[in-house]
């Protein structure tokens, strides 16, 4: 039987679809993302399709619950994820094989509960690595079994990894990829060669970064806000340190593409919750939005970033 695994490029992502390979060594790994899950989705044809950590946006919500239900009339559909459903839609609507859907839970976690009677033990480490990298590693689940390995490994290999694909090298796919085959094998991030190289060169970028995006943010409309940085691969602290050198309750790195503008936040000292506020303002000016409360963002069409910052100063405040 064909398997396809669509999951996300991050750490939690790599570390879910890695699980997932573990139950299904001969599994395609493919990586996509919200905004081009419906794409992707319409694309992919195999008996098994497994769907890890990928959000469902509301623009797109009732034609990929009618996708995924077009499908899994031909396919075993097994959805793992832990983002909030769009109001439109309720868990029922999601009509595959097995839609597993938790809050305040990684990825990797409900994915290894899943399979852990089918894989080896120690693959719960892979759990703990996706569940550190979504900053879930607080559930009763993740806490218990980090009392049963070594934790500054633990950080140790999450961090090679987060950081590692930062770089040029690892972030393309194929680089991806091939770290979550290593996992799924039962090997660490670590071991994929180069890798702890480029994340240690990733740190010392990143504390350029700071420097750079101290003398470069400013501030509107209340939000701490840096655009175009010289390097895509670093937004997430990009926005977090606009937020911080501009006093800020959230901060927001932006980079025009060609025919989008890619938008990354990230807040401090706010109960804010950042995927609402990115869903819906992207809405209003024709793009989409979400992610997490802690961490978010959104795609807008070219030219609507002036309005999109007021939908989003007028939520926050």
């Amino acid at each position: 039987m064909k398997t396809v695994i669509l999951t996300h490029a991050d750490c939690d992502g790599m570390c879910a679809g890695a699980i997932a390979q573990a139950r299904f060594p001969d599994a395609q790994i493919f990586f996509t993302k919200p905004v081009s899950f419906l794409g992707d989705l319409k694309n992919t044809k195999a008996e098994r399709i497994i769907i890890c950590d990928i959000a469902i946006t509301r623009k797109h919500a009732r034609e990929i619950a009618g996708t995924l239900e077009e499908k899994g009339r031909e396919s075993e559909i097994l959805y793992f994820d832990h983002h909030m459903l769009p109001k439109i839609l309720n868990k029922s609507d999601i009509k595959v094989t097995k839609y597993l859907h938790r809050l305040n839970v990684s990825a990797s976690e409900i994915v290894y509960r899943h399979f852990q009677k089918d894989i080896p033990r120690e693959r719960v480490w892979v759990a703990l690595y996706g569940a550190i990298g979504d900053y879930e590693d607080d559930t009763p689940f993740a806490k218990e079994r980090m009392e049963n390995w070594d934790r500054r490994a633990l950080f140790f290999e999450v961090s090679t990894l987060i950081l590692g694909i930062k770089n040029r090298e690892f972030d393309r796919y194929d680089s991806k990829r091939r770290i979550v085959e290593t996992m799924a094998r039962g090997k660490n991030p670590s071991d994929v060669p180069g890798l702890v190289k480029s994340a240690k060169e990733a740190v010392t970028r990143e504390f350029r970064l700071y420097d750079f995006v101290k003398k470069n943010a400013k501030k509107e409309n209340g939000i701490g806000l840096i655009v175009n940085m010289p390097h895509f691969g670093f937004r997430g602290p990009a926005a977090l340190f606009a937020a911080t050198v501009t006093d800020s309750p959230i901060g927001l790195c932006v980079y025009d593409r060609e025919r989008h503008v890619d938008v990354t936040a990230r807040k401090r000292k706010t109960d804010v919750p950042l995927n609402i506020v990115m869903e819906k303002a992207a809405e209003l000016v024709g793009g989409s939005g979400g992610g997490h409360p802690e961490a978010a963002g959104a795609r807008i069409p070219p030219g609507t970033l002036e309005e999109f910052l007021k939908r989003v100063s007028s939520m926050v405040k």
